[in-house]
């Protein structure tokens, strides 16, 4: 009986065993199961998210909609993603422009026209800068609270009204008015395209790559005023301001082809105007804009009556050595500081006032002109990374608010002395020579402000 019933035990024991084991080894192979689904939905997820936002396939590939990403693939396909925004940015700066562009040149010889003073003139041609003044620091609390896209596009629109107004203006103080709407577009575009741009390109290029979205505002610089004047001088007068809206609507056209992706902006009311730490940056900006008034509102008079048939030549000199040098300057921003190339910038551009000064023929006025282009290559980027220095993302409309503040007021200081030195008889010889020792007066409080190299490409608010 004991060994039958010690049979029984180990019989029945040898029988749990079994059910155990073949339990455990069904779980084991029903979480095997179920990780190896897992795995596999999430592989096919990534799959799908990866080919709906880099639309890449394996080189060579022909076979419909099948195509497989590469790892080669996924880092041009970002790159791509990046550029484009940024070419249309590009495109729309071109059109705007061109179009803003024309009345440099040609407005100072149609208000000559219509026998206003040479101080009205004078005041007339700084109307934007004295209304972007104004406008500056508000317009940058805007960009951070409704966006850069809606921002930009209701400039291009104002910008495009105002050309068409002074298709049919007359008169200094109508055209002074078109002029200060005009600036206000031009600044709000610079704003938010500024602000717009640094959240689309590189971290360790972001001086470099916005301060490049300058060089066609240098270009359309330099063949705008030119064309304005040769436009005037074969007969083609105000309408050619109507040229210039088409052109700004254009640039319209484009802007709506910007995604949103890139746009940030903020739920909650922008209480930043200003910041302490941007006034060095101002007061270089300042000073280094000044002869942009003063150059506006008198170089191409001046230079006529000197004997120069087109005074606007200084323009496209200067525009065209911009164009050139300017993403070289951004580079050595990038790799330097902005102190480091800001000492130069100051020392040429004294030395392009004093040539400017001297001038008589239109050689001496392509080279002041190149001198100018040298220096104001490297002033934008010189002011863009000492902004960037103290601002990140979301309070970068502020910052490219002041930014834009300081080229307003220095540029309308630079018309308001140009106006003095008209009425009193002191001329441009006078004006300009002041516009050369302010930079190198400004120069001290940028090297004396506090380097903050790595906030230069922060981008978290």
């Amino acid at each position: 009986m004991h060994q039958g019933t010690g049979l029984q035990q180990r019989r029945a024991a040898q029988s749990a065993r079994r059910r155990d084991l073949a339990g455990s080894s069904a779980g084991r192979e029903r979480r095997a199961h179920r990780l190896y689904g897992a795995a596999r939905s999430a592989y096919q997820r990534g799959r799908i998210r990866h080919r709906q936002c880099l639309h890449r396939r394996r080189p060579g590939h022909r076979g419909g909609d099948r195509g497989e990403l590469t790892a080669a693939s996924e880092p041009h396909a970002q790159i791509g993603a990046r550029s484009r925004p940024y070419l249309l940015l590009l495109l729309s700066t071109l059109f705007l422009d061109l179009a803003a562009n024309l009345p440099i040149g040609s407005l100072p010889l149609a208000l000559t026209h219509d026998r206003a003073a040479p101080g009205a003139i004078a005041l007339a041609m700084g109307g934007g800068l004295f209304a972007s003044i104004f406008g500056s620091l508000p317009v940058g609390a805007i960009v951070d609270r409704v966006g850069r896209l809606a921002t930009v596009r209701a400039a291009a629109v104002l910008c495009g009204v105002s050309m068409l107004g002074l298709t049919f203006a007359h008169g200094a103080l109508g055209s002074g008015l078109l002029m200060a709407a005009r600036g206000i577009a031009l600044m709000a575009y610079m704003t938010a395209e500024f602000a717009y741009a640094s959240d689309i390109v590189p971290r360790e290029r972001i001086v470099s790559a916005t301060s490049t979205l300058g060089m066609i505002g240098n270009l359309s610089f330099a063949i705008g005023p030119a064309a304005g004047v040769f436009l005037w001088q074969h007969g083609i007068g105000r309408e050619q301001y109507a040229w210039g809206a088409l052109s700004a609507a254009l640039g319209l056209v484009v802007l709506f082809a910007l995604p949103g992706g890139h746009d940030v902006h903020s739920t909650v009311r922008r209480r930043i105007f200003m910041r302490s730490a941007w006034l060095p940056a101002m007061g270089f900006l300042v000073g280094t804009t000044l002869q942009n008034g003063v150059n506006n509102a008198l170089a191409v008079l001046t230079f006529h009556d000197r004997g120069v048939a087109n005074g606007a030549l200084i323009f496209s000199a200067m525009a065209f050595t911009t164009f050139v040098l300017r993403y070289p300057a951004g580079r050595l921003v990038d790799l330097r500081g902005p102190r480091f190339v800001a000492v130069p910038t100051a020392v040429v551009q004294a030395l392009a006032c004093l040539l400017a000064a001297n001038a008589h023929g239109w050689v001496a006025v392509v080279v002041a002109g190149g001198l100018f282009g040298l220096a104001w290559a490297a002033v934008v980027p010189v002011g863009v990374g000492l902004f960037f220095e103290r601002s990140t993302s979301r309070t970068r409309g502020a910052a490219m608010g002041a930014y834009n503040l300081a080229f307003s007021s220095g540029a309308a200081a630079g018309a308001l002395v140009a106006a003095v030195a008209a009425q009193f008889g002191w001329g441009y010889t006078a004006a300009i020579l002041v516009s050369g020792v302010a930079p190198l007066a400004a120069l001290p409080f940028v090297l004396a402000s506090p380097e903050r190299r790595m906030r230069v490409s922060e981008r978290r608010a």
